[in-house]
């Protein structure tokens, strides 16, 4: 972080795997026990101490946002939480939309109601990996949605 030039985004992405909680220690270890040279306190210190700098954002993602200890997300470190959890119906059917321009409102419904009788829960990642696989066809990608699990 002290060579991370001023302006830019940083993403720590799966948090929950660099470090076990004080509360976990005794009950968890390690998967990589020792490889990392990174402690938890010098994480500290660069989010906000002695080795933090201004005018960064620094983004952390998780699984598990109960495995993480509280000195890391208290108020100062963390100032904002956003929980992103699988995909509305709403927001199916923006992607789709938005993936396949071309096509009306109507068949993006369609797709919306024949993915949510194949699964109840789908992440926006999940639905933007099949959408690659149907890139140029939207019809085949309605028409195959019961390959829907089967294909991402």
């Amino acid at each position: 972080m002290n060579v991370t030039p001023q302006q830019s985004i940083v993403l720590l992405e799966d948090i929950d795997a660099a470090f076990v909680s004080r509360e976990e220690r005794k009950d968890v270890q390690l998967a990589y026990d020792g490889s990392s040279r990174l402690t938890f306190s010098g994480l500290l210190n660069m989010l906000d101490g002695v080795a933090s700098s201004e005018a960064r954002i620094l983004f952390m993602t998780t699984n598990y946002l109960e495995r993480l200890d509280p000195a890391l997300i208290r108020p100062g470190r963390v100032d904002y939480k956003e929980y992103i959890g699988y995909a509305s119906e709403e927001q199916i059917i923006k992607a789709f939309t938005r993936f396949y321009p071309q096509e009306d409102t109507e068949m993006a419904i369609q797709f919306k109601d024949r993915l949510l009788l194949e699964t109840k829960q789908v992440s926006m990642a999940m639905l933007q990996g099949y959408f690659l696989l149907y890139k140029n066809n939207p019809k085949e990608a309605l028409k195959n949605i019961n390959q829907f699990r089967k294909r991402i």
